[in-house]
């Protein structure tokens, strides 16, 4: 084990449950250990592995191999786990962590009970970033004596966790997504990504950048979109994401407006896809404090989110974007409305959304204050 010592760098273990780098959680994660590498520390990254990956995590992980960050997996679920817990208890015993920081409650879960009797000296921190409930036995994880601190992104996640009665509200903090803000600010230009989807450079262009799945809650993008296109022919619709989108874009095809809806799938040039649009929409019925919404306002553009989880935090209705009711597709398809005809008070949404996020979503900085909450952690596990 290291030292607690300001001037000491830190060894640092994350590990994910993800196997790959796609979206959510895994990008928070690499953003943060990326981050904690360019201060000097000594990161490394483990991840869950699936039968059939080849090789784990499917290319996904070039940039933390770019960064000299070393890559380890361990399977995490079914049979399969216990294994890899006997793996993992071998591995984290010749290492010498200072940090064990589990990204999602499976990550937690897994090094929770890999490390039992362990007598684990590493201070241990889970992380919880969606607005689903708790049921008891996570609640007991998070709770565990030998889980030092519990990392939330919205006041509201803090609230789920102490409503429980199992984790006190002095083993939580409060640190916000971090966003890379020399990849995502207001001068990135977008045009060539319109040129290269060949949407005119004057075509209202609305995007939801979300992984196909039921809470993201789709259909009443769709929904609201069609609303939209009655009045605004023009208008074009992006969705990027992983996921299976056959069965959106069948019903539109047969609904007759397919060729105003563009499916990119999985993408990286996410910062390109955002300096494209007219506004950034999410209309998810669950979330913790959504990631792109918040690139997406450090970049300085208008959003449209529904007002579920942390993002009605960040999203001040007709201040710093617009907010509707989740699951109302009418509420969002006048939201895109209002974007499309008020132009001017568009951009000034934007302008404010920047002004209100570009502090507290730089990603050095919230690697900093990881760091800093290690050493505090650390400090009170010796005092203790």
């Amino acid at each position: 084990m290291h030292t607690a010592s300001d001037a000491q760098p830190l060894k640092i273990l994350h590990v994910a449950s993800h196997n790959e780098i796609r979206a959510g959680g895994s990008v928070q994660m690499l953003r943060l250990a990326l981050g904690q590498k360019e201060l000097g520390h000594e990161v490394w990254a483990a991840f869950n592995i699936r039968r059939g990956d080849d090789p784990p995590g499917l290319g996904t992980f070039g940039p933390l191999r770019d960064a000299g960050i070393p890559i380890v997996s361990f399977p995490m679920q079914k049979l399969w786990k216990y294994g890899g817990m006997l793996r993992f208890r071998r591995f984290l015993s010749g290492q010498g962590f200072d940090v064990v920081h589990a990204h999602r409650f499976r990550a937690l879960n897994f090094v929770h009970t890999a490390t039992l009797g362990m007598g684990l000296r590493a201070a241990l921190l889970g992380d919880k970033k969606n607005g689903t409930a708790i049921s008891p036995a996570w609640a007991r994880v998070y709770g565990s004596s030998r889980v030092d601190c519990i990392v939330v992104n919205a006041g509201m996640i803090q609230k789920l966790l102490t409503d429980t009665g199992r984790v006190s509200p002095d083993k939580i903090e409060i640190i916000y997504n971090g966003v890379d803000l020399e990849h995502f600010h207001p001068g990135v230009d977008g045009s060539g990504l319109r040129q290269s989807l060949a949407i005119a450079e004057d075509a209202p262009l609305f995007g939801m950048i979300a992984n196909f799945l039921s809470v993201k809650a789709h259909d009443v993008f769709f929904d609201a979109a069609q609303r939209v296109l009655k009045e605004i022919p023009q208008a074009k619709f992006l969705c990027a994401g992983s996921g299976d989108s056959r069965r959106h874009q069948d019903a539109l095809r047969e609904k007759g407006v397919a060729a105003s809806f563009i499916f990119t799938g999985f993408r990286t040039d996410i910062p390109a896809i955002i300096a494209a649009l007219d506004a950034s929409v999410i209309s998810s019925k669950s979330e913790g404090l959504n990631g792109s919404i918040v690139e997406a306002m450090a970049m300085g553009k208008p959003v449209i989110s529904t007002a579920v989880g942390g993002n009605p935090e960040f999203v001040k209705n007709m201040e710093t974007g617009l907010l509707v009711p989740p699951g109302d597709a009418e509420a969002l398809a006048r939201a895109m409305l209002y974007i499309i005809n008020n132009k001017n008070q568009a951009r000034q949404l934007g302008t404010n959304a920047y002004a209100f996020v570009k502090d507290k979503v730089d990603n050095r900085q919230r690697s900093q204050r990881f760091a800093e909450l290690y050493r505090d952690l650390l400090r009170r596990k010796k005092a203790g």
